[in-house]
């Protein structure tokens, strides 16, 4: 956010090694002010099939502060997005970059996902990755009405999944260890995760089996909690009940503001 904070993190890349090679070398880029947002698609060669878009929050605290982490949380779609905005990221971002792919002879099948920023210029791009990615996918696919295989079948086999979506929002919060994106203590014993009267889905990510039972942490990012109903609101509502149960304890941390609009 300041010329300060940028050469503290070309400090803690270059010089204290915090990426090992990956840290190497970097790439000075634009400032690019606005809201991102995320725009997943099916691809196969020319053919582009766009998911709802979503909006992660990468920041580690409420409020947008904290450093930077792969993601504590996300929701979809994104009621603030102008629809004119995801028209041109699609028209104008995705399809000509599948278009381009296979004009160099290098076509692409899989998802295609675009990070991208919504500017006072519109849409721009913040980087590219050819995967589904997290947190976005735990609200993403929950909307998605269609069968994800037979998606996937219908794509590469050429022909149009056509994709239909609830009319409804998701939410996932993620539980975090304490001190990520820093260090963290690893196998800490989790909270139990029986079902409750909150109607969410729990997704695992950094967990494994405790050798007494239940789970315990493996990771940075433990797991994530989602649910989807027909607000964000009411959404929110289910998570942050379901998630009072890692209000006891100090080894884990989550997000109390994943989904309000900024």
């Amino acid at each position: 956010m300041t010329e300060e904070e940028a050469l503290q993190a070309a400090e803690r890349m270059l010089i204290d090694n915090q990426f090992g090679d990956a840290g190497s070398r970097v790439v000075i880029e634009e400032y690019l002010e606005g809201k991102e947002f995320s725009l997943f698609a099916f691809v196969h060669g020319e053919n582009v099939y766009p998911m709802v878009p979503a909006r992660d929050h990468k920041r580690a605290f409420d409020h947008d502060e904290g450093p930077n982490t792969g993601g504590m949380g996300s929701y979809a779609p994104v009621p603030d997005l102008a629809d004119e905005h995801v028209d041109f990221a699609v028209e104008e971002i995705l399809k000509p970059v599948a278009k381009g792919m296979k004009q160099e002879g290098r076509p692409y099948t899989g998802v295609l996902y675009g990070g991208l920023i919504e500017t006072k210029e519109g849409p721009k791009v913040i980087e590219f990755n050819a995967r589904f990615g997290d947190p976005e996918t735990q609200v993403v696919l929950p909307l998605l009405e269609n069968d994800l295989i037979q998606v996937i079948e219908d794509v590469t086999a050429g022909k149009d999944p056509q994709l239909k979506w609830k009319d409804a929002y998701a939410i996932g919060t993620v539980v975090a260890s304490s001190g990520y994106p820093g260090t963290y203590k690893k196998q800490v014993k989790l909270p139990s995760l029986d079902d409750t009267d909150q109607d969410v889905y729990v997704i695992h990510a950094g967990t494994a089996q405790a050798e007494n039972g239940g789970y315990q942490s493996t990771g940075g990012r433990v797991l994530l909690v989602g649910a989807v109903e027909d607000t964000l609101e009411k959404a929110q509502q289910e998570i942050y009940q379901y998630l009072e149960r890692f209000d006891q304890t100090d080894a884990f941390f989550y997000r109390s503001d994943i989904g309000s609009l900024k």
